[in-house]
């Protein structure tokens, strides 16, 4: 919020809530061959990698609300990154065999 902004002005989302889950769907869709602990880690190095933090935080909301339309190991990989707080920013890489 800046000065000029009244309290309680809500800010624009970064991105329409239907593009966020296109575009994770689409993350999802392409690990979802993975065996299941790589495709969640996957998923997440993608989500940490690549994906702004607005994005990030928009993803989590969508999530919160239960409303999302995700498959499951998109909505997990998504939250054991929002837990996962000592995460350092940068490229991690496919997930390792």
């Amino acid at each position: 919020m800046t000065m000029n902004e009244p309290s309680g002005a809500k800010i624009a989302p970064i991105m329409a809530a239907e593009r966020i889950v296109s575009m994770a769907k689409q993350i999802g869709d392409f690990f979802a061959p993975y065996p299941p602990e790589r495709r969640t880690e996957g998923v997440r190095n993608h989500l940490r990698t690549y994906w702004e933090p607005r994005m990030r935080a928009e993803l989590f909301a969508l999530i919160d609300s239960g409303e999302s339309g995700l498959p499951q190991h998109v909505i997990d990989a998504a939250l054991l990154l929002r837990e996962d707080k000592h995460s350092k920013p940068g490229y991690y890489g496919p997930p390792k065999a």
